[in-house]
């Protein structure tokens, strides 16, 4: 017979595993409660996520939109600018010889000529608009027309202005004035504006005979988006500073708009001031030469205003370039960056490699003399002999100063610079 005790030890151990059971269940349901307070907060911050991705991407398509609108309004504005320095680079001679008539079909013919060449070579639409605007000093050109026995008078230049400028309500041919440099300047300025508007898809530029254009041309070169702009028109033959640059731009040729030479003007000699330094290598229109003995006089054509007599000596080694001001120029030089930036690691006496002699017997000591550089170091030599100003500046008449007389950096505007004031934006004409 089972006792009490034996059934109440049984009961006993029924308790504890029914407790345990129950401490069980209890450990589980808390354990489910925390994991679903946790789903449901992780529920709400991906729902607030979703909410928030759903905004930005309605401002996205909103910000697409309008920035698709503006490109279509740009697009359906935007315009192609021809600018003519029509001192340097005239129209033909049949044009100017039919007055009135004939600027009506030179404005009719350079038109087609820039859409077409805007539809083919720069892919734009060829409906786009093209603004022509031709500067220059009138007076002297029909002069020139009529030394050269195109015009019988200067009223037939007048009358071929009128005729351009009724050939098409954005073709304006202005008299910039008398002075030396007002179409330049106008031309200048308006290039600048139609380069800094975004509507403006091209400018075509045309003052191919102008050495002057070199400075408003040299901040656009580097293969930017900007330069990529720029269409350069050859009439006459590059002059010798933009025939330098020109292989960075893009050109064209319309022969049968403008002459393949310039105009001749009638020429006014007169006799540089003669200096005792020899100088070598043959001057441009802008170069004064100093003459010592056995020297020649020869006449070269300006193309635009007039003709100079420069003095040219029979032995020459250094030229000195002058503007029309007699102030020092310095050539424009454009080696390659690499090379530059390799120059200027390197200690080479510049005196020995430009000039080809150091008159300071201890200066190899310090700097490399040696083989002399090929034309390439020796350009890039010569453009880092530069960044040290000229103390005569601008007033310089010394043929084998190699420093600077003209600040380089065209952006400057002489605050806190190592150059003076005056050798900022000086004029090269």
């Amino acid at each position: 017979m089972v006792s009490v005790e034996s059934f109440r030890e049984q009961f006993n151990r029924l308790k504890e595993v029914e407790g345990g059971k129950d401490q069980l269940i209890e450990d589980l349901i808390s354990r489910v409660e925390k994991i679903q307070h946790s789903f449901t907060e992780k529920e709400w911050h991906l729902e607030r996520e979703q909410e928030t991705t759903k905004l930005y991407q309605t401002k996205h398509y909103d910000v697409q939109v309008k920035l698709k609108k503006t490109e279509e309004e740009i697009g359906s504005n935007g315009f192609v600018s021809v600018l003519i320095d029509g001192d340097c680079v005239p129209f033909v001679d049949h044009f100017v010889e039919s007055a009135q008539q004939g600027g009506k079909e030179a404005a009719c013919h350079l038109r087609n000529k820039v859409c077409e060449y805007a539809s083919t070579e720069l892919d734009l639409p060829s409906n786009i608009q093209i603004r022509v605007r031709v500067y220059a000093n009138t007076k002297g050109l029909a002069s020139a027309y009529c030394y050269n026995k195109i015009l019988g008078s200067a009223d037939g230049l007048q009358m071929f202005v009128r005729g351009f400028n009724m050939g098409h309500p954005m073709c304006d041919f202005v008299d910039a004035g008398d002075g030396k440099e007002c179409a330049d300047s106008k031309l200048k300025a308006w290039f600048e504006h139609d380069m800094a508007d975004v509507q403006c898809q091209a400018v075509i530029f045309g003052g191919s005979a102008d050495d002057g254009y070199a400075r408003l041309l040299q901040p656009y070169i580097g293969g930017n988006s900007k330069s990529k702009r720029i269409v350069l028109v050859e009439g006459p033959p590059f002059a010798k500073e933009l025939a330098v640059l020109k292989d960075k731009f893009l050109i064209v040729h319309f022969p049968d708009v403008f002459r393949g030479t310039k105009l001749p003007s009638r020429r006014v000699s007169f006799s540089t001031t003669p200096s005792p330094t020899p100088i070598s290598r043959a001057p441009s229109y802008a170069t004064t030469i100093a003459s010592p003995v056995d020297a020649t006089a020869v006449t070269i054509d300006k193309s635009r205003h007039s003709s100079t007599t420069i003095i040219v000596p029979a032995r020459m080694d250094y030229p000195i370039l002058q503007n029309s001001k007699g102030q020092r120029l310095d050539e424009i030089l454009n080696p390659p960056q690499s090379l530059v930036q390799a120059q200027r690691n390197k200690k080479l006496c510049n005196a020995y490699h430009i000039l080809g002699e150091c008159p300071y017997p201890k200066c190899t000591k310090t700097y490399v003399h040696g083989s002399r550089l090929d034309e390439k170091g020796l350009e890039a030599r010569r453009l880092i002999a530069r960044q040290s100003p000229c103390r005569s500046g601008l007033q310089c008449r010394d043929a084998k100063c190699i420093l600077g007389h003209e600040c380089p950096d065209k952006a400057c505007i002489g605050t806190r610079c190592r150059f003076p004031r005056e050798t900022h934006d000086v004029d090269r004409t």
